[in-house]
């Protein structure tokens, strides 16, 4: 068998430098050509960016700054946005910001349009839940779903009357007038479509628009760029950088590495500057299966290492298996920091939060809360705005509380605007101005000194006492206060149990899933949080985009990740794909097989010099045909363990 595959060709690290001469060429006011740059994975891509802001701060700072005009980058995440401020030495040409920092900019302040449109988007919620409760038995679901009616019927007499709208990018956003982060999208995409006066004040402010990781940028967002490019081509030139191959996360445009529109360019940077010869090469065969682009290996780059561990499914032991398998990956490299797993060059990789909430303590919580799609991708990246009730608020008071801290508890308390330190409530306890929030603390501490207390728990013992405001999709859950008395009368006890199975169809409902969630134990909350803020041993497949590690080992055991989404046994052969998966592939839809190999990719390309796979597997011997089937493995680089 021919091994052209195994280690990547290479090329001058300079291969590359024509692209960044193409992309200047485009970055002329009024030149019409927008364009879409795929870089895969250690191609440069924040450095091209970096070449494009340079040449615009150089060509145009002296002309757009006394006009008041700027560069928009568009960036998916705050760490991206920080990383290119940094690059770009913070220059006042450059407006730098999240896709929901950027959306929101544009449509603060449309306070009457936002009204209008939440009030033509309210009804078909209420007709959806309408129809959930219609279908439904009488039981606890049905409980919190009519309390959710409720919610939404008053939202829209409270949108009678013209109000004012708020938005953190970074915050929980639980505030009755505030928006949700889906929502700051939705609205931008529909606003930037359907009123040409945004369109004029977008490309008035930002002649130049580069959207950064463009693949898992929200796909109503793009098409409205699209759109405005379309509509606005003499005023504005739009870049995307990213790479298809890299789509992740479930609301990117999935069309977009297949087609571009009329009038676009697309440019393709094909060098690995990160990684050895076989792991490029490795890269290069998972992509031959998607859209055959191939990358080449620095002159000079090492060879390295590529290693499968193939395992049967039932290991009780995992964790003595996986220290073994890095003690072999250690003799094989020669390399000794195999065994250090907290070095910042070693990454652990698990395909689903799920297989680290079961090693690390916030099982329950996932396992409930994912069953709505709705909220699965915001927990995944920690964005989810009731979780970081809890996680960014509700837990640091706890823990303040727990430890006697009073002055930090205080603190947060007026951060985030307690009901009890209104002015109102001060001044009717002149005597003793901070009474009732004494009286409220004590009874938190009460609650929170229980380590098993439950989410719900402690949700009802705030509201009863008014420490925080409680977030909207939360409050269906906990008390409702009565008129004139200022005091809390509790729900219903059966609408905040664990939510019974109504039917073996699974509802994509988050009042579901919250109401399952919150009977769980609270102090699950702590090693979330520490996951999702990268400070355990474990990160996920989907979560290390962009990064780069010496040496990589990748867990994939799809019994234990227990999802829907991806499956390794599929792709490797070990199991044949369903029906339904036969049909959409026919039909040239994504299926489960397409967002593997993906996520593969990502995984694979994260190491610089040595790779584990690691594969829990019930077919042994289909996995290890498959792997040398495809190319990616030779038969001496498979280990049975």
């Amino acid at each position: 068998m021919s091994e052209n595959f195994y280690l990547a060709e290479t090329k001058p690290d300079n291969h590359d430098n024509d692209v960044d001469k193409n992309i200047q060429e485009c970055l002329k006011i009024g030149s019409g050509k927008s364009f879409i740059t795929f870089a895969g994975a250690g191609s440069g891509k924040t450095y091209s960016l970096k070449q494009a802001l340079d040449f615009l701060n150089a060509k145009y700072s002296s002309v757009l700054s006394p006009q008041g005009k700027k560069i928009a980058v568009v960036t998916f995440t705050n760490n991206a946005a920080e990383e290119i401020k940094h690059r770009i030495e913070q220059r006042s040409i450059f407006a730098v910001s999240t896709i929901h920092s950027f959306c929101w900019s544009a449509i603060v302040g449309f306070n009457e349009d936002i009204r209008k449109w939440y009030i033509n988007k309210i009804p078909a919620e209420l007709a959806e839940l309408e129809d959930l409760e219609k279908r439904g038995r009488a039981g606890k679901a049905s409980d919190a779903r009519k309390q959710a009616i409720v919610r939404l019927k008053d939202k829209m007499e409270w949108l009678a009357q013209p109000r004012s709208f708020i938005y953190d990018p970074n915050g929980a956003n639980f505030e009755k007038n505030a928006l949700s982060h889906t929502d700051v999208l939705k609205i931008f995409s529909s606003f930037l479509t359907a009123k040409p006066l945004m369109a004029d004040v977008i490309v008035n402010m930002f002649p130049f628009i580069f959207i950064d990781e463009s693949q898992d940028t929200n796909s109503d967002v793009i098409n409205a760029f699209f759109g405005l490019q379309d509509a606005k081509s003499d005023k504005v030139v739009i870049g995307l950088f990213g790479d298809t191959m890299q789509r992740i996360f479930g609301g990117g445009e999935p069309k977009l590495g297949k087609t571009k529109p009329i009038g676009w360019v697309a440019f393709d940077k094909r060098m690995n500057h990160r990684s050895a010869r076989r792991i490029v090469g490795l890269g290069n065969q998972i992509r031959n299966e998607d859209d055959q682009r191939k990358q080449f290996a620095r002159d000079g780059a090492a060879d390295g290492y590529v290693r499968y561990f193939l395992l049967p499914n039932g290991i009780s032991n995992k964790e003595e298996v996986e220290t073994n398998i890095r003690e072999t990956m250690m003799t094989v490299t020669g390399d000794t920091l195999w065994m250090d797993v907290h070095s910042k060059e070693t990454a652990i990789l698990l395909l689903e939060h799920k297989m680290a909430g079961r090693r690390l303590g916030f099982d329950a919580l996932w396992e409930t809360l994912s069953k709505s799609g709705k909220i699965k991708d915001q927990i995944s990246d920690g964005s989810n705005s009731e979780l970081k009730f809890f996680s960014d608020i509700v837990f640091p008071m706890a823990e303040a509380s727990r430890n006697q801290r009073r002055a930090e508890l205080m603190s947060i308390m007026r951060e985030c605007k307690s009901p009890l330190l209104e002015a109102s409530v001060l001044e009717a306890n002149k005597d003793d101005p901070l009474a009732l929030a004494r009286t409220a603390e004590h009874a938190f501490r009460d609650v929170v000194l229980n380590h098993t207390v439950s989410f719900r728990t402690v949700l009802e013992v705030i509201a009863t006492h008014k420490l925080l405001n409680i977030p909207a999709k939360l409050q269906p859950f906990v008390a409702a206060t009565e008129e004139g008395d200022g005091q809390l009368k509790p729900v219903q006890e059966k609408a905040l149990q664990v939510v019974e199975e109504e039917s073996k169809e699974i509802e994509d409902n988050e009042i579901t899933a919250w109401a399952e969630a919150l009977e769980t134990d609270f102090f699950q909350i702590r090693n979330y949080k520490n996951y999702i803020e990268n400070r355990s041993v474990f990160r996920t497949h989907q979560g290390v985009k962009g990064n780069e590690f010496e040496r990589v080992m990748v867990i994939m055991d799809d019994d234990e990740a227990g999802g829907f989404l991806f499956s390794y046994e599929q792709y490797f052969g070990a199991k044949d794909l369903s029906i339904d998966s036969q049909r959409k592939r026919e039909a040239g839809e994504e299926v489960g097989l397409d967002r593997t190999r993906r996520l593969f990719y990502v995984t694979s390309t994260r190491a610089k010099n040595s790779l584990a796979h690691v594969i829990y597997t019930s077919d042994v011997a289909r996995v290890k045909a498959s792997l040398v089937e495809k190319k990616f493995a030779r038969e001496d680089e498979i280990i049975e363990f």
